[in-house]
């Protein structure tokens, strides 16, 4: 089977957002593309206030989750949609959830984020906590042709996520993200490396790039990797979509051959 994992340069503007994103899921299915994985954030890059007034959605209803839904069933394509802004009833505040649609648009499975973006990056704040209100679990999904752990962005750092015992039966880990450029030029590919080494995994990585509403800017460099850490296809720049054959087979090669995971001891 193939994924591609698509690349976008989101703005605050929820209707072109998925305009675009519609676009793009279009084309990668019709480069063979079973399984589509957008960014995070890919519906909205704006100010946090309006995530809370006007963006974020219910459980399961609302224009953004009607939209994604809508082009899967359509194009009949399994979308990992990177991240929505859920409303959580407890805090008023948002869950940013990775939800997955089948190819008949309807959800598989959804993670909340669980480690927030509360950081300074070169006398930039960064407090996703004021709008959000983190997750508290791992989960991963199943397909027709593989398992998949869910992540995104900043839970690449925390590499016990991608070891608890939701993961261990996982062939791909999944990493939405809008990672800043000075964090993914520093960063990016040796996390992503590393996630799909140590666990080996394929990893899918879709990213936001360029500019975005308040000055953020975002290192973009989507990309899928081997298990064996070696990128199998990568865009560094620009909107658009990187494809790859995922090979289960291999895969299961690789860790016969490698038990580096049955040998844990901790």
């Amino acid at each position: 089977m193939k994924v591609a994992a698509i690349q976008m340069n989101s703005s605050d503007q929820v209707d072109s957002n998925l305009t675009k994103a519609e676009s793009l899921a279009i084309e990668a299915k019709n480069a063979g593309a079973d399984i589509c994985f957008l960014p995070e954030n890919f519906a909205f890059m704006g100010h946090p206030k309006e995530i809370l007034s006007s963006v974020m959605e219910e459980e399961e209803t609302g224009p953004i989750q009607s939209f994604v839904s809508s082009i899967a069933k359509e194009h009949k394509i399994w979308i990992i949609a990177g991240s929505i802004p859920i409303k959580d009833s407890k805090t008023g505040k948002a869950l940013s959830r990775s939800v997955s649609f089948n190819e008949n648009g309807e959800v598989e499975g959804f993670y909340d984020k669980v480690h927030l973006f509360d950081v300074e990056v070169n006398g930039k704040k960064y407090y996703e906590s004021e709008a959000f209100t983190p997750g508290t679990e791992a989960k991963i999904i199943n397909t027709p042709w593989c398992n998949i752990g869910l992540s995104i962005c900043y839970d690449l750092r925390f590499p016990e996520l991608y070891r608890s015992n939701q993961f261990k039966d996982i062939e791909i880990i999944s990493v939405p993200s809008a990672f800043t450029k000075e964090t993914g030029e520093a960063h990016w590919m040796t996390l992503l490396k590393s996630r799909a080494i140590e666990n080996l995994a394929y990893v899918v990585a879709p990213n936001q790039c360029g500019e975005h509403f308040g000055s953020r800017k975002t290192f973009g460099h989507t990309v899928i990797i081997d298990p064996w850490g070696e990128v199998m296809d990568v865009k560094e720049s620009g909107e658009g979509f990187v494809l790859a054959e995922i090979d289960t087979e291999r895969l299961k090669s690789i860790r016969r051959k490698f038990p580096a995971l049955m040998h844990r001891k901790l």
